[in-house]
């Protein structure tokens, strides 16, 4: 059992196969893996930011996807976050010229690899911290699983315990290095865990970040899927896109879908201003 500092309170017994929510991408590692995962959500009230939600993968479990959404208060709350995951790769300018001007915020996974490679990029986003909290994706884009070998996608794991931590801890670093605040939130490579990964990065007190809505799976979908993908949204999902494939489509698929969620009320958020909590 994973031991965590927060208390929490078992919420069920999911059932996750290789089927992502909204027609995401297919097998990982095994194309009929089917894995079970107990969550354990944190309690806290919707107006104040839950210190830490405890997940726990069972032993035998391949890599196991996490998902999170925000703790709505009641009906009339239409708090939505937008996650902007910066990989390898460059700098979306469209998308974030599109983000400053509407003024919607948004929580920025990025690397190391990617703020060494991107400096117009970082310098753009620290330039308005009102808009962009940037938190840790890992140093070199590496899948939280653990054992020589093992890949999830096609992108090799960490070989042991040593290698994760190094890519979360030196992940950390590079984020405070340029915000000059440490990190809170950690999504890995893929946003696949197994049992270790989880245990190893909640003991460095870090908080995983989860999803409901996966925007653009992997900056791989044409335009028309990706605002189709936004019209399911609803109160407290946390959605997940990409700002590191400007010629990919998803500037152009999230604009007109995330101005007609403004348009319909919602509100957007960072993750470190709303509670969160673990879900299947």
């Amino acid at each position: 059992m994973i031991r965590t500092r927060w208390s929490v309170g078992f919420a069920a017994l999911i059932m996750l196969t290789s089927s992502w929510r909204l027609g995401q991408a297919d097998a990982i590692e095994s194309p009929t893996v089917a894995s079970a995962v107990n969550v354990a959500s944190a309690a806290a009230h919707a107006s104040t930011p839950a210190a830490s939600d405890s997940l726990h993968v069972p032993d035998g479990a391949r890599a196991v996807e996490l998902h999170s959404r925000i703790v709505t208060r009641d009906a009339t709350d239409k708090r939505v976050a937008l996650t902007l995951d910066a990989c390898a790769g460059l700098y979306d300018a469209e998308l974030i010229d599109f983000l400053i001007a509407q003024r919607i915020p948004a929580t920025i996974f990025a690397t190391k690899q990617w703020l060494d490679h991107n400096p117009t990029g970082r310098a753009v986003l620290r330039a308005h911290p009102d808009l962009f909290d940037i938190e840790n994706h890992g140093e070199h884009h590496i899948p939280a699983v653990i054992g020589k070998g093992r890949k999830v996608y096609g992108i090799a794991g960490a070989p042991d315990v040593l290698h994760l931590r190094r890519e979360v801890e030196n992940g950390a670093q590079a984020v405070e290095d340029i915000t000059g605040e440490p990190s809170r939130w950690y999504r890995a490579a893929t946003a696949r865990y197994d049992e270790d990964a989880v245990e190893e990065i909640q003991r460095l007190g870090y908080r995983i970040a989860g999803f409901s809505v996966n925007a653009d799976a992997g900056a791989t979908l044409p335009q028309a899927e990706i605002t189709a993908r936004l019209k399911h949204v609803q109160a407290g999902d946390i959605i997940l896109a990409h700002m590191n494939k400007p010629r990919s489509q998803t500037a152009e698929g999230l604009r007109p879908g995330l101005l007609a969620l403004q348009q319909r009320g919602f509100v957007f958020v960072h993750l470190n201003d709303v509670a969160v909590q673990t879900t299947p």
